[in-house]
């Protein structure tokens, strides 16, 4: 590759990523910069048909493959997170203070909220009096040899409007210390309806309860609600009789507790292992094996992508059993726990070859076939090789042949570094896809989230108003059980001209994709299925990426769409 200047920034820059992960993205910056060039050097913008590789510079290349076998003697494990260190990387408002109110650790919102002074008189400022007379309070009882006291709710003026102060014995050469961190809660339909049949609260007392962790007075909520002082003061205090909680303090301790109880409990049920099994196919390979029964007879064979694993099955499985289907999910080589192919070009044919052993095996009648994201491209296969075994096809957000460099181009430019790796220079890829991953183990789940979908975009916020982080982050814990081996073969075919995949088809296909996708621009799944036999596409107005998450009725829609057709095929 050409260029001395930026091959040298990308090799600073790889090994800096190894040693600190959380430079990743500085590493990727610089590799595309390099990229770039040698693409340029090679005038390869003025070809509509790129290239099969480009020359890789020899040294370049030794270093790419050195720092893979260092981040793989590094291994993937991570030390856990100091609790102080915890603290000060907090998304929301959180300080240690010892007991004598000095700050310890703090936030960057507490930072940005308190000041320059960033103390215990900072703290106070923004309390309303009781809150300061009550954290005074807990101190003196850790001074006093209390360290089991009762947490306590501090109200403040400024968002977030509710702070928990407790104890926290240990923490700090065996002393304790106090730990204020912001109430966080998310209120939704289901919270409501806990409300109501936890504590026969009446629809206007719930609404109460709402404004109360608004940080809301009961003067305010009058004033917005358009009642009388008197009749709100009316109803907090049923509030507080049906609750059994002393005061307003109390009740909001317990009500966000139990709110994120609730949530908890959802977020557990969502990311909870689903039933599996490991049969050995053909050559001696092992092929994992997931189940979700029902007790209607239609069977679904979910193929999945790259990023999320199992997240849609285990997030929709309630959805599938309504509907009695039951969904076997045969996992692609080199994710999970299914062996991995010696070589990039037999993935298909094996996976193939997995799948019509899988259907033998659980005597499946003509299933659909439904897919996500990169795991279309094996869907589209299946469709062609399997025929009349399968009723047909839904591949959702799934990805179309590259057949001319625009198609590079027009990618996010993350997504777009990777797939010049993955067709350009794919010695290169594997390095660059686990360090990649060392910059997700042992993050948080905000972190993760972060790292793929970037703060501001669609799918971030959807991910957010639905609480799919956990489920995400789970899925993609999965997908690399076995380091970058399944995101590399993967990132093989996708850069390629797999056209031969979606020609001659004999069963039915519905594209499903979202108008925002920024990976694969649904008007290129148009024009490339254009005068296909047997393929309809539809478009999702407001979806993204993560259409199957955001439109999960569409999806089953074309399930049952496709379960027609091929009842009416066989004479039914």
């Amino acid at each position: 590759m050409a260029g001395g200047d930026t091959r040298d920034r990308v090799i600073a820059a790889i090994y800096e990523s190894v040693i600190r992960p959380e430079l990743y993205d500085a590493f990727m910056d610089a590799w595309d910069t390099h990229i770039e060039a040698a693409l340029a050097a090679r005038d390869v913008a003025t070809s509509d048909t790129p290239p099969d590789a480009i020359e890789i510079d020899p040294e370049l290349s030794a270093h790419f493959v050195r720092a893979y076998e260092i981040l793989e003697q590094i291994g993937r494990r991570s030390e856990p997170q100091k609790p102080l260190d915890r603290i000060a990387t907090s998304a929301g408002f959180a300080l240690v203070l010892d007991l004598n109110g000095r700050v310890l650790a703090a936030s960057a919102v507490a930072k940005e909220m308190l000041g320059a002074a960033l103390d215990l008189a900072a703290l106070q400022a923004e309390l309303s009096a009781p809150s300061t007379e009550v954290l005074a309070h807990l101190i003196r009882a850790g001074q006093e040899g209390e360290p089991d006291a009762a947490p306590v709710v501090l109200a403040t003026a400024l968002p977030p409007r509710h702070l928990m102060a407790r104890l926290e014995p240990g923490l700090i050469s065996g002393a304790p210390a106090v730990v204020v961190e912001a109430m966080e809660y998310q209120w939704s339909a289901s919270v409501e309806a806990m409300l109501v049949a936890s504590f026969g609260l009446s629809r206007a007392e719930v609404e109460i309860v709402r404004q109360l962790l608004a940080g809301r007075s009961l003067r305010q909520i009058a004033e917005h609600s358009g009642r009388s002082e008197h009749t709100v003061r009316n109803q907090a205090k049923a509030v507080l009789a049906k609750t059994g909680a002393p005061g307003q303090v109390d009740l909001i301790r317990l009500i966000v507790f139990l709110i994120n109880q609730l949530n908890a409990e959802a977020r557990n049920a969502a990311v909870a292992t689903l039933p599996e099994e490991l049969l050995t196919t053909g050559g001696g390979r092992t092929t994992q094996v997931f189940r979700l029964d029902a007790r209607g007879s239609r069977a679904v064979i979910y193929i999945h992508g790259m990023i999320d694993g199992m997240a849609p099955l285990t997030y929709l499985r309630d959805a599938f059993r309504r509907r009695r289907l039951s969904v076997i999910a045969p996992v692609r080589p080199g994710f999970g726990r299914t062996t991995a192919v010696p070589r990039y070009e037999q993935a298909i044919d094996i996976h193939a070859e997995d799948v019509a052993r899988v259907i033998d095996h659980y005597g499946l009648v003509r299933p659909v076939i439904l897919t996500q994201l990169g795991g279309g491209l094996y869907g589209h296969a299946l469709a062609r090789r399997l025929g009349r075994r399968v009723a047909g096809l839904v591949a959702v957000s799934g990805p179309v042949p590259f057949t001319r460099l625009k198609d590079f181009t027009d990618m996010a430019a993350r997504q777009r570094v990777v797939a010049y790796t993955a067709r350009f220079a794919p010695a290169l890829l594997p390095t660059v896809l686990r360090a990649g991953i060392a910059q997700v183990d042992g993050k948080g789940v905000e972190e993760f989230l972060s790292a793929l979908f970037k703060p501001g975009t669609q799918e971030n916020d959807m991910i957010q108003r639905l609480d799919l982080a956990p489920v995400l982050y789970a899925g993609f814990r999965f997908s690399v059980e076995q380091g970058p081996a399944g995101f590399a073969t993967d990132s093989h075919f996708i850069v390629r001209d797999w056209s031969r995949e979606i020609d001659a088809r004999l069963a039915p296909t519905i594209c499903i994709n979202g108008a925002h996708d920024p990976v694969v621009s649904a008007q290129r799944v148009v024009a490339c299925m254009a005068g296909r036999p047997n393929v309809e596409v539809r478009v999702l107005p407001e979806a993204g990426q993560l259409a199957l998450y955001e439109q999960p009725e569409a999806v089953f829609e074309a399930i049952e769409d496709i379960f027609a057709m091929a009842e009416t095929q066989s004479g039914k």
